[in-house]
């Protein structure tokens, strides 16, 4: 059984540091535009399917990555899927503040779709980690009966004016970049 979160610890590293990837890994995790969109080119029938969307205290560590004094998140954990297969696991932390946001509610309707709409829309640096087949991302690889395979993925923090949140994307066994 698997328990929700799933861990996103790893050794993050700026893509500046990262050379040992091939054209096709850079093309996609070094996308500076919505994932989202480029999922939905190379398919027929694209989906989200949400894991679980839980509300959590931000560490200390987690703060600081959001520069947020925010106590609590919302973490919300979906697949990607193309044509019926998952082809990526997202996490995202989505500091609660008094305010409603439109982030908060998003149901089964992908992130990249509406993030990506706003031209205030800022990013930090995309960071790039590998997770090995001791990863606890691997039991999520694991139920969804795919290959054993070391994963790529990748994180960055976005901004909305003042309101920041993270996205980490793992490119899960059968993704377009290992092909």
């Amino acid at each position: 059984m698997i328990t929700y979160p799933l861990s996103i610890s790893a050794n993050w590293q700026s893509t500046s540091y990262v050379s040992d990837l091939s054209p096709l890994e850079q093309e996609w995790l070094f996308e500076p535009n919505s994932l989202t969109a480029k999922l939905k080119s190379k398919s027929q029938i694209f989906s989200v399917r949400v894991l679980s969307e839980q509300l959590f205290t931000l560490s200390l560590e987690q703060k600081l990555l959001l520069n947020s004094t925010a106590k609590t998140a919302i973490n919300r954990e979906v697949l990607l899927l193309c044509d019926n297969k998952p082809v990526v696991y997202a996490q995202s932390w989505l500091p609660k503040n008094d305010s409603s946001n439109p982030l908060h509610n998003m149901g089964e309707r992908p992130l990249g779709d509406v993030i990506f709409q706003d031209p205030a829309l800022k990013r930090t640096d995309i960071e790039i980690a590998y997770f090995d087949a001791k990863h606890p991302v691997q039991q999520l690889v694991a139920k969804l009966n795919l290959p054993e395979k070391n994963l790529l993925g990748r994180r960055s923090v976005f901004s909305l004016k003042e309101y920041k949140f993270l996205v980490c994307e793992v490119f899960l066994p059968g993704a377009y970049l290992y092909s």
